[in-house]
């Protein structure tokens, strides 16, 4: 594969963010994987047609981001991209200024999880199964503790989608958790509540088992509906 060269940036915006920009150009242009290099500041100054002062401005936006490290000594390095993490932590302002509000939440959940369930159905592996099994019984474990609770029901939404097989789909989960748990607070909350939720997972970890695609579909699509009149 030919090597795309870093280019010098135009002033049609800043000049931090015009290397930024030019910098992930040139990891996705060359495919560079998580532990990969870049190359060294004097060289990325030169090709850019930039001082190093933007550039490390530039790299420590990149290193908020958790695109790039730096390693005492040794240099710049790409990190392996963690969506979730990434979500995690732009979802407040993907909430506030996509206008992004509870209804609009769960259509969504309604539409995208049900077909996330069907396809985990017939994909799922052993594994997941063992896995999902096991977010359910935390969460009866962890009935009256809220907070691990709910940190288990996301674990289980989060691997019904790693079931499917289909990166794109953990990518739309990551998206949609880490919004949902900016809204966890609007729930209407109680240990029976909980213990009804409780029961709806099972309904779906039991399609899931047999591999029944489409009654985990509708098990689905009415724990997101209950759930959704538990808002407030």
């Amino acid at each position: 594969m030919a090597t795309a060269e870093i280019t010098q940036v135009t002033r049609g915006e800043t000049v931090v963010e015009a290397i930024a920009q030019e910098l992930i150009r040139h990891i996705a242009a060359n495919g560079l994987k998580g532990g990969d290099r870049l190359p060294s500041e004097r060289k990325m100054a030169k090709r850019l047609g930039a001082s190093r002062l933007p550039l490390r401005e530039a790299l420590c936006v990149l290193k908020g981001l958790g695109i790039v490290e730096a390693r005492h000594g040794k240099g710049v390095f790409v990190k392996h991209l963690d969506l979730a993490n990434l979500f995690g932590i732009l979802s407040p302002l993907l909430r506030s200024q996509a206008e992004i509000n509870v209804d609009h939440l769960f259509e969504a959940r309604v539409h995208f999880e049900g077909s996330v369930a069907e396809l985990a159905a017939s994909s799922r592996s052993d594994e997941n199964l063992k896995i999902l099994e096991h977010a359910v019984g935390q969460m009866r474990e962890n009935l009256a503790d809220r907070e691990a609770y709910i940190r288990y029901d996301m674990v289980f939404h989060q691997q019904l989608a790693y079931s499917t097989g289909n990166p794109i789909f953990r990518v739309f989960m990551s998206s949609i958790t880490d919004l949902l748990g900016e809204l966890q607070f609007r729930y209407v909350d109680s240990v029976e509540v909980r213990g009804a939720a409780i029961v709806e997972h099972e309904q779906i970890l039991d399609a899931v088992w047999a591999r029944d695609g489409n009654r985990a579909r509708a098990a689905m699509e009415n724990h997101l509906r209950n759930a959704t009149e538990r808002v407030c």
